[in-house]
């Protein structure tokens, strides 16, 4: 029978000790678990725009993708980048132009053929001024866009052998095989880079864990062998890594436990199976 948690009798807060929960239910710990392989990847990906390539970036759901995308626009340097970062919507090829116009600061207009002649007018401007950082648009959550809107945006952002915007899309696997059809081969062709970002390792998945209740001034409150099983379970996600360990904090506190015990973390597990 799952525990009936009384929260009204003592707060997680309270009981804990926390400054804020370790494991917040939209977004990774802050700050964020950097890892081998993100690091790698954002070298690759800080490189490429420096050099102005077009790059992708998968993951898949709840492996990290937008907490990249927001590390990578608080990495570069706006004296070389000019970041705009747009979370992606299901919207067609007019209003994809203007939401990117918009984020630039560059001026628009209501019909699709004025506003892509303007923003190509715009990032002209921009690369003909002495000193501009060059415009880099990273677009989170990319394969909620129509792949029409952002192969347009593609060709807005190239003016002949120049790239005036490099583009970062990054998105799940429902990105990676919309680009593998062969209508959108000139858009695929035009990814330079591309990054995968892997699951967490076991031994990732326990210092992430460290690190979350670090940054929120807690002691590591999670028995050493319930690592293996909360890995397993969540496949290397750190969405799932999260989830898993908030239910086993709200069963500690129902059963007056400061740790997060094997029994507690199975419970959560095989409670989530069922």
């Amino acid at each position: 029978m799952p525990t009936a948690i009384n929260s009204s009798a003592i707060t997680l807060k309270a009981f804990f000790g926390y400054t804020r929960h370790p494991f917040p239910p939209s977004c990774s710990p802050e700050p964020l678990f950097r890892h081998e392989a993100l690091e790698a990847a954002l070298d690759a990906v800080k490189n490429a725009l420096m050099n102005r390539m077009h790059v992708l970036v998968t993951a898949a759901a709840g492996q990290g993708k937008s907490s990249f995308c927001r590390l990578l626009v608080s990495e570069l340097n706006p004296r070389d980048l000019r970041a705009a970062y747009l979370v992606g919507q299901p919207v067609g090829p007019t209003e994809i132009l203007h939401k990117v116009a918009d984020a630039l600061g560059l001026e628009t207009a209501w019909r699709r053929g004025q506003a892509a002649k303007l923003l190509t007018a715009g990032l002209q401007k921009l690369a003909a001024s002495p000193g501009a950082a060059h415009p880099v648009l990273i677009l989170d959550e990319a394969q909620q866009v129509s792949l029409e809107a952002i192969d347009l945006l593609r060709l807005v952002a190239e003016d002949g052998s120049h790239t005036l915007l490099s583009l970062v899309l990054a998105g799940d696997e429902t990105l990676r095989r919309q680009l593998g059809r062969q209508a959108f081969a000139p858009l695929a062709g035009r990814m330079a880079v591309r990054i995968q970002i892997p699951p967490l390792s076991e031994e990732q998945t326990a210092r992430f864990v460290e690190h979350a209740f670090q940054t929120v001034g807690m002691q590591n409150i999670l028995s050493p062998t319930a690592v293996a099983p909360v890995h397993a379970a969540c496949g290397g996600s750190p969405r799932e890594i999260g989830a898993i360990l908030s239910g086993a904090m709200r069963r500690a506190v129902a059963k007056r436990s400061k740790m997060l015990t094997d029994e507690i973390v199975q419970e959560v597990i095989d409670e989530r199976r069922s």
